[in-house]
């Protein structure tokens, strides 16, 4: 073999192994990064104003307040919990590994989450509105009509708009694993 066929033969492996542009996928896990920050953020308040109704109300007095206020607050309790490990698994994917190794970590990744929004959150909601109904019927009691409705009200358009940005989420993450999968 010529050092013409040796030097064909590397400049021939060198353009079928070009590696992908990694850049797209950087920003897109630092854009991701940024999302969860602000889920955690939303969810901290949430949890912090839930913790001081309950303190305010003197929840604990009584078994039903007590009952609803500990299913939602530990519920957005889970929640952060759950936010939290997955930023934790996040930042141990290693942006320096070779690509098909970083691909499987990502995808394992949003398997995971996939299993998340698909099992473990709608688990959560339902216990979230068990606890909100609970404490609907203490909020009838001892509310005015007017501000009741509007606590429901305000629950319902919350919940709504709470559920579509989950689905958007979900949604964007079950793109980005397709794409992975798919490359």
């Amino acid at each position: 073999m010529e050092f013409k066929d040796i030097q064909n033969t590397w400049q021939q492996q060198a353009e079928t192994n070009t590696l992908p542009d990694f850049e797209p996928v950087k920003q897109q896990l630092s854009n991701l990064r940024k999302k969860q920050w602000i889920t955690q953020v939303i969810l901290g308040i949430t949890g912090i104003v839930l913790i001081a109704f309950f303190f305010y109300i003197s929840a604990y007095n009584t078994n039903g307040p007590l009952l609803g206020m500990l299913l939602l607050i530990g519920v957005i309790v889970v929640r952060v919990f759950i936010e939290v490990r997955s930023q934790q698994k996040l930042r141990k994917i290693n942006v320096l590994l070779s690509f098909t190794e970083f691909k499987e970590q990502l995808i394992a990744y949003y398997q995971k989450r996939k299993i998340l929004a698909f099992r473990v959150i709608p688990i959560l909601l339902i216990i979230y509105n068990i606890g909100f109904i609970i404490m609907s019927y203490y909020f009838y009691q001892y509310l005015s009509r007017g501000f009741f409705y509007y606590i429901v009200l305000s629950y319902v358009i919350s919940f709504i708009v709470l559920f579509i940005f989950i689905r958007k989420q979900v949604l964007n993450e079950l793109e980005i694993l397709k794409k992975l999968q798919e490359a």
